[in-house]
């Protein structure tokens, strides 16, 4: 194990050493009289110039959607995703969720394609949340079903840095749900089921 990171901070000191050895000799001067003035290049980027963005972006939110309809499908959510990143897009890419109802066996696997866009091109405090995909529904324990996915939302950017970012999500989320039996024999007739989400998500 040491070997090995011998062999990978060898060079990372190496590099550091040459840089600094850089900056320090690149220097300009004149003479006036018997004084030299020196002014030493900085190896510092322009602070004005704009930071450069990681082209890859992946994370995980954790919230809650609440049932709209009264039919006790509210549900605990748990999502990762990653994709494409830019200035204007904050992720185009794939997701996969787990939404499991918090008082009955009904669990929800949605697979979506997401897009995910700042409102500025800098500096921006909102962003919109777009996501659509098929679902795998559990509506009955040994009874599975499947439909179309869909969520709109609006995003609040908490804190942005160069490696990790969190924001809030409020959204509306659609699963396309089938009337079904459920284990009490008692049959539900649910064409949809609607939800409002809340979620706390990071990004790196």
């Amino acid at each position: 194990m040491n070997k090995y990171l011998y062999r990978i901070l060898l060079p990372v000191i190496l590099f550091v050493s040459v840089q600094n050895a850089t900056a320090q000799e690149s220097t300009t001067g004149f003479e006036d009289g018997n004084n030299q003035y020196v002014m030493r290049e900085s190896n510092l980027a322009d602070l004005g110039e704009a930071k450069k963005i990681k082209p890859f972006t992946f994370g995980a939110e954790v919230g809650a959607s609440i049932d709209m309809a009264g039919n006790d499908l509210s549900t605990f959510d748990v999502d990762i995703f990653a994709g494409y990143r830019s200035s204007m897009i904050k992720c185009l890419g794939l997701g996969v969720g787990l939404h499991n109802s918090f008082s009955s066996n009904r669990q929800y696997l949605p697979i979506y394609l997401l897009f995910r866009s700042n409102l500025l091109k800098n500096k921006s405090l909102f962003f919109v949340d777009f996501r659509a995909g098929y679902s795998s529904n559990q509506m009955c324990k040994g009874e599975n079903q499947g439909g179309f996915f869909g969520s709109a939302g609006l995003g609040i950017n908490l804190s942005v840095s160069k490696r990790f970012g969190s924001h809030l999500l409020i959204g509306y989320n659609f699963y396309q749900v089938s009337p079904f039996t459920d284990e009490k024999g008692a049959f539900q007739d649910i064409n949809g089921n609607h939800l409002v989400s809340v979620r706390l998500g990071l990004s790196f």
